[in-house]
């Protein structure tokens, strides 16, 4: 966390989720080259067990992997 600037709001979040005693799913979304990604891998330092960044060439039949 120590190179994240700002985004308390954000981090208060992701640390309750992280806390949490329950299973959490977070879907983070926003505008084009905002910080989201770098947000969560600096938060998280590399803990998380999935991550999938979207894609605009899906449709809703296409499965996400073969």
């Amino acid at each position: 966390m120590s190179n994240i600037i700002g985004r308390e709001r954000e981090q208060e979040i992701l640390k309750s989720s992280m806390h949490s005693k329950k299973s959490e799913f977070i879907v983070l979304y926003g505008r084009h080259r905002v910080g989201k990604t770098f947000l969560i891998k600096e938060f998280y330092n590399g803990i998380f067990d999935f991550s999938f960044v979207g894609t605009r060439s899906l449709n809703r039949q296409q499965p996400l992997a073969y």
